[in-house]
């Protein structure tokens, strides 16, 4: 039974306050960190998930909506990706030097 005098799951949605409406940059941003992460997207979803989660902890500190930690998590795993990155790198020059030389 669809009672009139109640909205739409879709229109309550809409009508949220913005302090319980979650950022959806935040996300995008943990998802492109994660990416960066696991080598899938190494330098790219990084250093967008690094951008992306300063500029959403800047609108959710500015609008009040939920995601802080995700925007915080999101930058966190963006600068490991990039020291992961930096790893493996080192590590290929060492074997290409070393192969070299052998």
């Amino acid at each position: 039974m669809n009672d009139a005098s109640q909205p739409s799951p879709r229109a309550a949605k809409a009508q949220l306050p913005a302090n319980q409406r979650y950022n959806r940059l935040a996300t995008w941003s943990l998802v492109a960190s994660f990416l960066g992460l696991a080598l899938i997207l190494p330098i790219a979803g990084s250093i967008i998930g690094i951008v992306f989660g300063r500029r959403a902890g800047r609108t959710i500190e500015q609008t009040g909506e939920r995601g802080g930690g995700a925007a915080q998590a999101a930058v966190v795993f963006g600068w490991f990706g990039i020291v992961e990155v930096s790893i493996v790198l080192v590590f290929v020059v060492i074997i290409v030097v070393a192969a070299a030389n052998s």
